[in-house]
């Protein structure tokens, strides 16, 4: 993964032009880790580092959306989950990427959970990471990046992180894993066609699938 990220990094730091990339995956894919590992590859001082996670619809609000799908000849019916488009507010993050492009100030959305900061126009580098880069028009960022990984993975990931760090009941987390997963391999993962980069990161390691850096 590190020869990845340096050669991505690379790219970056040779070009002297205002550069927008958007780094996706689903739940605990390693999209965050991954980011992170990237900017220390750069002069933090110029990069503006965008979590789309408040572009999510909260939790509160899907609970009562439940939706219908078919996978496999089987027909499902669950609540829906972050891996639907429908769940991510994508007219505001591409409005707020486009302000990027476009050389525009701005404040991230503030959360509970993230603090608003500045999308300073004076940096070069803007990263856009999270689930809902998956959904927006490609064509508005320079370099797409998508991870994804194996659902043994996700699983084992969501209960180190999810019931350590947010709460989550483990119990929940594994009756509900399946259909967040079929949901995951029916809605977002096609979109990784529309990404430059995709690399599959699992805890065996990680393979590159697609490279037009």
């Amino acid at each position: 993964m590190e020869k990845v990220i340096q050669e991505i990094a690379k790219a970056i730091n040779t070009q002297y032009k205002k550069i927008i990339i958007g780094i996706s995956g689903h739940g605990a894919s390693g999209k965050t880790t991954f980011a992170n590992k990237l900017i220390e590859h750069l002069d933090e001082s110029d990069v503006n580092y965008l979590n789309t996670d408040p572009y999510i619809m909260g939790s509160k609000i899907r609970k009562y959306t439940t939706i219908d799908y078919e996978y496999q000849n089987e027909n499902h019916q669950f609540k829906m989950t972050a891996c639907h488009p429908a769940a991510h507010q994508i007219d505001a993050l591409e409005r707020d990427i486009n302000m990027m492009r476009e050389g525009l100030d701005f404040y991230s959305i503030e959360t509970s959970y993230v603090e608003s900061t500045l999308m300073s126009s004076q940096n070069k580098v803007n990263i856009v990471e999270g689930m809902s880069v998956a959904f927006i028009d490609p064509n508005i960022i320079d370099l797409n990046i998508y991870l994804y990984t194996d659902g043994e993975t996700e699983l084992l990931r969501r209960g180190i992180r999810d019931v350590s760090e947010r709460g989550t009941d483990l119990q929940y987390l594994k009756q509900s894993h399946r259909q967040r997963r079929i949901q995951y391999e029916i809605f977002m993962h096609p979109y990784h066609q529309n990404f430059d980069v995709v690399i599959k990161n699992s805890n065996k390691g990680y393979h590159l699938e697609k490279n037009k850096l």
